[in-house]
């Protein structure tokens, strides 16, 4: 830190006009704080028009650093502007390829030919159309599941442990339900702890829905079976 021989002479006598006129208001204010031109004038001991050149000189070095700070600014984003326009563009991309269900192939023009591929046989025409509803009476029914909806992974009613946010009497009905014992006396914090140790086994609603249509298909074929059974033993006795 400079000393007081480092500054100049000039300097030295602005300081002691400085100091000499803050410990003059030790005791209160001489000049209203409100009018800062005035005590600015008797800190320095500087006349009004010396004020109003030093403002003047103050503002222009106040927009010349802002403008310094701007073209930095700009020579900054003009650097990333490259890479700015190659993100939103692999985001564009990326978001119009999302919005279609289906994705469509980039086709090659030095390896496309006109060569005609045969048309697909239907299957009634590869065997007959007695063999394809066999095929469909036979075949196993499948259930695939292609969204992503969010109740495919949600807890059944009974297994959903109990929120913070519940009241107390809500989580001693849960407890109740769940057939927990407690004590009258407990706080909110230790029934909410005494149901997370005693929490059931997590049951999800897709499986359950899963285990019902698995039950419905198990019928069908039961009664498939049945039929046929009743069918051939119908035949038989029309023999005898």
């Amino acid at each position: 830190m400079p000393r007081g021989q480092h500054y100049s002479q000039e300097t030295k006598e602005l300081m002691f006009n400085v100091i000499k006129f803050i410990e003059s208001e030790k005791n209160g204010a001489i000049i209203p704080l409100y009018n800062a031109n005035d005590r600015i004038m008797a800190a320095l001991q500087i006349s009004h028009g010396s004020l109003v050149n030093l403002k003047n000189e103050l503002k222009q070095l106040e927009e010349e650093e802002q403008k310094i700070l701007e073209q930095q600014l700009l020579e900054q984003q003009q650097q990333q502007r490259p890479y700015i326009l190659a993100q939103k563009y692999k985001n564009e991309r990326l978001r119009r390829r999302s919005l279609s269900p289906y994705t469509i192939p980039t086709t090659d023009r030095s390896r496309t030919t006109n060569t005609p591929h045969p048309a697909a046989k239907s299957p009634a025409k590869r065997g007959g159309p007695t063999s394809f509803k066999v095929s469909l009476r036979n075949a196993r029914s499948i259930t695939i599941i292609i969204d992503n909806a969010s109740w495919h992974r949600e807890l059944t009613d009974d297994t959903k442990p109990p929120q913070r946010s519940w009241r107390k009497q809500r989580i001693a009905n849960w407890l109740q339900n769940h057939n927990i014992l407690y004590a009258d006396d407990i706080s909110k914090a230790e029934l909410l702890q005494l149901a997370y140790e005693n929490l059931p086994k997590r049951k999800y609603k897709a499986d359950m829905f899963a285990e019902k249509i698995e039950e419905e298909l198990n019928d069908d074929d039961n009664e498939d079976e049945r039929s046929v059974y009743s069918a051939d033993t119908g035949d038989d006795n029309d023999d005898e």
